[in-house]
């Protein structure tokens, strides 16, 4: 008799989906592909409806809109397997990344061996994380001073360029976005600092 169990295999931190097919368990396959450090490669998944509600909760950027149509879908179940053709209906593959993926390989058990027999073309999601954020380098946070310092450098600038135009004080801030007066100093200390 034969055997099918997984073995972890994997993690990756991106998958996109162009169809997910749904029968009657509690597993749904996507159709799809797995991002790899040379690119996109085929690949379809395997998982279950808590894993799905991880990776809807844990995407950020992903609307309800894919998990109301899989409700529909089965609320409306005519055809089993149902095909949500997510690729067609959006124009393109949902693509869930920064997202950590446990992923295991399907084996087959054929006289007392193991035999892994998707070669890499199938995975089972066991379960998602959110990816850890990303290691800032040290000279980011100060990049990100001097950009700010200069754009107030410039407002307080445009707002020099309207007194010269002959504008009230309280018109030039206001067009320069400087009525707030902590902001005005800080913009006219940025200013000062460039020149």
């Amino acid at each position: 008799m034969n055997k099918v169990n997984t073995a972890t295999a994997t993690t990756c931190e991106a998958i996109s989906i162009s169809q997910i097919i749904l029968d009657e368990s509690n597993y749904l396959t996507f159709w799809g592909n797995i991002r790899k450090e040379d690119g996109w490669h085929r690949c379809d998944f395997i998982t279950n409806y808590d894993v799905l509600n991880d990776m809807l909760r844990y995407s950020g950027h992903q609307d309800d809109n894919i998990q109301m149509s899989i409700v529909q879908h089965l609320e409306d179940m005519r055809n089993i397997p149902e095909v949500i053709d997510l690729e067609a209906g959006r124009g393109e593959a949902v693509v869930f990344d920064n997202i950590s993926f446990q992923l295991s390989r399907p084996r087959l058990q054929q006289h007392g061996k193991w035999i892994e027999y998707t070669e890499g073309e199938c995975y089972y999601i066991t379960r998602v994380a959110p990816a850890p954020p990303a290691a800032r380098s040290a000279a980011e946070p100060q990049q990100e001073i001097d950009q700010c310092l200069a754009l107030l450098g410039k407002s307080y600038e445009l707002y020099l360029g309207y007194l010269e135009l002959d504008f009230e004080d309280a018109a030039a801030r206001q067009e320069a976005n400087l009525t707030d007066d902590l902001k005005y100093t800080m913009a006219y200390h940025a200013w000062k600092q460039q020149h």
